[in-house]
């Protein structure tokens, strides 16, 4: 047969036709896959393998095609089929129907995928027109990411820690990137467990990307499937499933994060996550559950793992961090240990992370945060700078940073509005921002962003406190009392109620409350004085404070906001105090005089 009567029997067989079917059907059926596997969670190796059955199907089609023929009498081969019998033409009606159909819907899901993208970009702020600087802003938040949790498909469920954990390294990996705005884990992982639509968690997050994955751990051997969503089409934009030994464990995470960064067309960085033995990140990872449970057993439980982690691997930086954020929990937060002992220990650990790995924007943050409570506010900032310079896009970084400034208190509060912009689920912001307003002396907004937060971290440790607070300034008294009744950590119950008795009018209950606090709490000099400053004791109330700043109390640096000293900012000793402990010319303290 020649090529001419060739081409003329691949028409007559319907076989041009079969293959245009068969090609629109194909496109339709990857798209609605794309979009319905996400909404039901089913993993993207199916989708993949959906894709090559059909594309190993194409050519098997056509074959059919050429060989087959649909008869009255039924599916009979081309060649025995008598050219009277013969329905090619009804067929090829039938194809013509079927490719009409199919482009059909074909366009219309082309069109509706140009409709959102259009009205997506019509609602961004015609910034490119403006500056170059501006045209970068837009293309970084374009690659807006949020990493979520991953799911733990271990057959036992015990395995919540290490998935996390994965989760987290590789967000902690992707937020030092320059060309990434990434979400933090306390926004991320807040739908953890929770019914949302890929979509509704995008809006939520204000981001145009999501990295969702499982985590399955069995003996030494590790499978994680993660795949890479566009949050505007629900189209998985790349999936991946990794089967490897446990050994291999940061290799995996790297592939991850230089697949994803690859995808979002942004700058590959130089450098690897860290590597630790894979006994040592296993109770790495154990300790960071522990520690963002927040509490007094958590993180000593969180430190005793870290020693054991420290003690198989010395080496590796981001435990030594995290060490140093326990230590400085257990010590101010909940003075479970010594302000001294905490200081040591915690300034030692985060040196050592640094030394290890001087690009840790954490080891830098743990710094500063030391450095802030020994006065050392010249290194403080450095050492925040730092953190910042190296993780210009952590959220934790960013919040943790605008209280540290010294600035006027309208100033953090402006700061920490920008940081909960960038990450509006990040909910110590809402605990900031409570306390900020508080000090301004706005204590109905401060309410507001109090309840906010307790949605987020019901029971935490000080809120009621600090809501009783904001009730005594309102005049709420009685409310006051039954408030600080549900708050759980007995320093700041007895401070609270001690507070609420006095302006209750039972003052000798509230002397006698007072008296077992300074006895029970002798260090805590800042926050005696500011129960004198309460009472209206003027001597006593510097006094204490004169104690704060000798002792290096550091709770002092916050206690300078406090809005019960405002009636003696006009003694003479409020600015010697404030220049004894050496707080930065261009500081926003109340009071404070240039």
């Amino acid at each position: 047969m020649d090529f001419k009567n060739y081409f003329k029997e691949l028409k007559r067989r319907n076989v041009f036709k079969a293959a245009i079917a068969y090609l629109v059907v194909s496109w339709i059926v990857i798209q609605v896959i794309s979009i319905l596997f996400p909404l039901f969670k089913i993993p993207g190796a199916f989708q993949k393998g959906i894709v090559i059955i059909l594309a190993v199907g194409f050519p098997v089609w056509l074959i059919f095609a050429w060989i087959y023929e649909l008869t009255p009498d039924g599916l009979k081969k081309t060649e025995k089929v008598a050219q009277e019998r013969s329905i090619t033409h009804e067929t090829s009606n039938k194809f013509n129907k079927i490719i009409i159909g199919a482009l059909v819907v074909a366009i219309i899901l082309l069109g509706a995928n140009l409709y959102s993208n259009y009205t997506k970009n019509d609602e961004k702020p015609q910034a490119n027109v403006t500056a170059n600087n501006n045209s970068e802003t837009t293309d970084k938040e374009e690659k807006s990411i949020a990493v979520l949790a991953f799911d733990d498909m271990s057959p036992k469920k015990d395995q919540e820690y290490f998935s996390d954990g994965i989760s987290e390294e590789i967000l902690n990996y992707l937020a030092k990137n320059p060309d990434l705005e990434v979400i933090s884990r306390t926004s991320s992982f807040y739908f953890k467990d929770k019914e949302a639509t890929t979509k509704e968690i995008g809006q939520k997050l204000h981001v145009n990307y999501l990295l969702e994955g499982s985590v399955r751990k069995a003996g030494d051997m590790v499978r994680i499937t993660a795949q890479l969503i566009n949050i505007s089409t629900g189209i998985h934009i790349w999936s991946e499933t990794y089967d490897r030994k446990l050994d291999d464990i940061f290799k995996i995470q790297d592939d991850i994060a230089a697949a994803v960064s690859k995808k979002l067309e942004a700058s590959l960085l130089g450098e690897k996550i860290s590597e630790t033995n894979t006994k040592a990140y296993t109770l790495y990872l154990q300790a960071k559950h522990l520690y963002n449970l927040r509490t007094e057993e958590s993180m000593k439980k969180a430190l005793e793992l870290l020693k054991q982690a420290t003690n198989i691997d010395s080496k590796y930086a981001p435990s030594w961090a995290l060490m140093s954020g326990i230590y400085r929990f257990l010590g101010y937060n909940a003075s479970a240990l010594p302000h001294e002992k905490a200081y040591e220990l915690g300034t030692k650990a985060a040196k050592k992370a640094i030394e290890i790995d001087p690009s840790y924007a954490k080891g830098y943050m743990g710094l500063a945060n030391f450095n802030l409570a020994q006065f050392d506010f010249k290194k403080a900032k450095q050492n925040t700078e730092k953190a910042l310079q190296l993780a210009p896009n952590d959220p934790v970084v960013l919040s943790r940073s605008g209280m540290m400034t010294f600035s006027s208190i309208l100033k953090m509060i402006e700061n920490t509005k920008k940081s909960m912009k960038l990450d509006p689920l990040y909910y110590p912001n809402y605990y900031n921002l409570g306390l900020l307003y508080y000090w301004e002396g706005n204590n109905q907004k401060a309410l507001e962003y109090f309840d906010q937060y307790e949605e987020y971290q019901p029971g935490a440790m000080g809120l009621n406190y600090l809501k009783t607070l904001a009730l005594l300034a309102e005049g709420r008294t009685q409310e006051a009392l039954a408030t600080i009744e549900k708050e759980p950590y007995p320093f700041f119950k007895a401070y609270g109620k001690i507070k609420s008795l006095y302006q209750a009018g039972k003052k000798e209950e509230a002397s006698a409350l007072f008296k077992d606090l300074r006895k029970n709490y002798p260090k805590e000099a800042a926050n005696i004085a500011d129960i004198y400053a309460f009472m209206g004791n003027r001597e006593k109330t510097f006094e204490w404070l004169e104690k704060a700043v000798k002792i290096k109390d550091p709770t002092i640096t916050e206690a300078v906001y406090y809005p019960t000293f405002n009636k003696f900012h006009d003694d003479p000793r409020w600015q010697q105090l404030l220049e004894e402990m050496g707080v930065p010319e261009d500081n926003g303290i109340p009071g404070y005089k240039n």
